[in-house]
């Protein structure tokens, strides 16, 4: 991967599987033909197009050489930005990485501490994003128990479960639990200390809280409320610390939205 010819810009959109070594083999296929695709579509957002499309196969060995790559050419933090950035629920997400790469194996590493290039801005603010809103989640998971399972479920706009895994898993290590992220049908089951990431076809329906469970939330939210100073109450701070997209999750706060 080197910058020794010119880059060209392609009206050409290229499609995968949606997964990290399917883009990775997108990024190869790109660097092999010197060519910028007009876009890279993973299967949810592929649509009717004038250009066309270009069907990119996962190669589990192109994909490694990528990887490879990025860690021995352009260090560790570019490393993080692509496999963070990748979890972005942004659309072009795909192309931003794209663009980034190509700078960092075009002019090397220290282009892309460059903050005021675009290439490096749109790539670190996938990353900030992600980042922001799984800090968010590690607060704002409330757990329902049935039959001896915690459950939790989530809209966020990122793939956010990856992140959440190493900090539940440590913190709820001895439980069986799941969180169930519903904007993107994805599954984070620890059952009898395995754990696994996984996507489902159809929503998924947790079950009602038992009566216990149920008592349990209402003290939680007796207990929330009781804490509350009125002549203090500031809604702009709080939704600035607990944006208001967050509320339908959280037990104390589903029933204001």
């Amino acid at each position: 991967m080197s910058g020794q010819h010119p880059l060209r810009e392609a009206d050409l959109i290229y499609c995968y599987d949606g997964s990290l070594a399917g883009f990775f083999s997108c990024v190869f296929e790109s660097f092999a033909r010197r060519e910028l695709p007009f876009a890279i579509w993973p299967p949810e957002e592929e649509q009717p197009s004038l250009c066309p499309v270009q069907e990119i196969p996962t190669d589990p060995g192109r994909a490694g050489r990528v990887r490879r790559g990025i860690r021995e050419k352009l260090g560790p933090a570019a490393a993080k930005t692509a496999a963070i950035g990748f979890l972005s629920g942004q659309p072009d997400k795909e192309l931003a990485l794209l663009r980034y790469l190509h700078l960092g194996f075009g002019e090397g590493p220290g282009a892309l501490k460059q903050l005021g290039r675009p290439e490096v801005a749109e790539a670190l603010g996938l990353v900030r994003s992600v980042e922001w809103e799984a800090e968010k989640y590690r607060g704002f998971v409330r757990f329902e128990e049935s039959g001896g399972m915690l459950g939790a479920v989530i809209h966020p706009k990122n793939h956010v479960l990856p992140l959440l895994r190493p900090f539940f898993c440590a913190r709820l290590g001895g439980e069986d639990f799941l969180i169930y992220d519903a904007a993107h049908k994805e599954v984070l089951l620890h059952q009898a200390g395995k754990t696994r990431l996984e996507q489902v076809t159809a929503p998924l329906s947790l079950p009602e809280p038992d009566a216990a469970e149920s008592e349990y939330q209402q003290l939680w939210k007796q207990f929330y409320e009781t804490l509350a100073i009125a002549g203090r109450r500031n809604d702009r701070c709080r939704m600035t610390h607990c944006p208001k997209r967050f509320w339908a999750d959280l037990t104390e706060l589903r029933d204001q939205v």
